[in-house]
């Protein structure tokens, strides 16, 4: 896999919590009877999605779930701290101290959920 699959796949990460609450907002505003015009939730301080993006996001949020559900305590606790609950700059040993277990470990249980979301993707052959 490519530096630049990596680097794509990880930037997605961290904003997924973002992403997450968008499509919160998606289905609160799709389940009721309130004009979908006056409360889209994606104003002129964000930028709109496109419907790829919007199917893109969904797929995404889909194998990634689908990889944590599949996957052992550690990397779920290292999605959560590294990039749920985290960002691009937050140093591995403070995700080493948040999850107790090594950097070594971190790396190469992140390593294998990155290639796992880009073979679920697609973005990696077998």
């Amino acid at each position: 896999m490519t530096n630049e699959t990596r680097a794509h796949i990880r930037s997605i990460l961290w904003q997924y919590k973002k992403i997450e609450k968008t499509f919160k907002e998606f289905s609160d505003i799709i389940a009721t009877d309130r004009n979908p015009y006056m409360e889209y939730p994606l104003g002129e301080e964000n930028p709109s999605w496109t419907m790829n993006q919007i199917l893109f996001y969904k797929s995404f949020l889909r194998v990634v779930n689908g990889v944590l559900e599949d996957s052992t305590l550690d990397v779920r606790d290292i999605f959560y701290v590294k990039y749920y609950n985290g960002h691009s700059k937050k140093c591995i040993a403070v995700v080493s101290a948040e999850t107790f277990l090594s950097e070594s470990t971190i790396k190469r249980r992140d390593a294998e959920f990155i290639n796992e979301i880009a073979k679920r993707l697609g973005w990696l052959s077998v």
